[in-house]
């Protein structure tokens, strides 16, 4: 299998974020019960558009054509936004739309839309069939600019769109990677109990209950042993001399799996939307948890160990 890439993003981000009160249990759909904790997890995601293909990650994704008629519908006002963060209150008008961004009158450099932000509410329950589930609670397009004399790159939320329910196709197999431990901005993933759901995901795996799949070969299901090798599990052998005796000593040294190496997860998932209401809604096929570790020769790795899919369709990562 091929190791990912590693791609780093220099940017500022100047976000702030409200949280509803915590549920007492959050139950999902078939009343099924959230497995993740006792209480609704809300997670913060920021998917940037593909532009260099190099993964091709989003090809059945058209974001230039989407951004565009999204700001169609919102600038002649046939889909009612919010101003970000707020209680949708407070609507925003067309005229607060064009000073976002950064414009007096239309038509607007729509090329500065260069990714989306989602307020999602995450669930899982590891009962049979397995099952994951993002509620898109609203999204925002996102607008990165430079100000006049500056070379800083900022980003701002240009509105908001609710969430709700979506039944057209919107595209299928988009993959993303989320980093369970967000470096740039802590507080997107805080509520999120990262160690329980790689637990879960583990556990679900090791039960042999199942089954799991080559990210590179969606026709090659994984052993344990497989799954074992792309932990990095080993068993070493090494001769020791006691100098009390004279003689060697075998001692063997065993690498178990390390489950803090997991530091994020791949997620395959079909988007949907409404046209009249630009709700989205995501549903998700497949999850691949990521480690991260160091090589031998002391560089930085990441590898895929497996994919899990939720449904009879698989799609290969690489």
């Amino acid at each position: 299998m091929k190791n990912l890439l590693f791609v780093f993003f220099a940017v500022t981000i100047v976000f702030t974020s409200c949280k509803d009160e915590n549920k007492s249990e959050l139950e999902i759909s078939k009343g099924r019960v959230n497995m993740l904790l006792p209480t609704s997890i809300p997670v913060n995601n920021l998917i940037v558009f593909e532009t260099s293909g190099e993964l091709n990650w989003q090809k059945e994704f058209n974001s230039t054509d989407f951004i565009k008629k999204a700001f169609s519908k919102v600038l002649s006002s046939e889909v009612a936004t919010y101003f970000p963060f707020s209680d949708d209150s407070t609507k925003c008008i067309k005229e607060d739309i064009l000073t976002a961004m950064g414009a007096k009158a239309e038509p607007l450099n729509l090329s500065e839309i260069k990714s989306m932000y989602f307020d999602e509410e995450w669930s899982i329950d590891t009962t049979e069939p397995f099952l994951f589930e993002k509620k898109i609670l609203s999204w925002y397009p996102v607008r990165y600019f430079k100000r006049e004399g500056s070379d800083k790159e900022e980003m701002k939320l240009i509105f908001k769109v609710k969430g709700g329910d979506a039944q057209e196709i919107l595209a299928k197999n988009i993959k993303t990677e989320f980093q369970l431990q967000d470096t740039i901005q802590p507080t997107w993933t805080e509520n999120l109990n990262s160690p329980k759901l790689v637990s879960l995901i583990l556990s679900k795996v090791f039960s042999g209950k199942t089954k799991v799949w080559d990210p590179s070969n969606i026709e090659k299901e994984l052993t344990r042993q497989e799954i074992d090798m792309n932990f990095g599990v080993t068993t070493d052998t090494i001769y020791l001399d006691n100098p009390e005796t004279g003689k060697q000593e075998v001692k063997i040294i065993k690498r178990e799996i390390n489950p803090e190496e997991i530091s994020s997860i791949i997620f395959v998932e079909d988007w949907y939307y409404d046209s009249n209401t630009l709700a989205i809604k995501k549903v998700i096929t497949g999850i691949g948890p990521v480690r991260h570790y160091v090589k031998s020769d002391g560089e930085m790795a990441k590898k895929v160990v497996f994919m899990m899919y939720l449904g009879n369709e698989k799609t290969k990562i690489f």
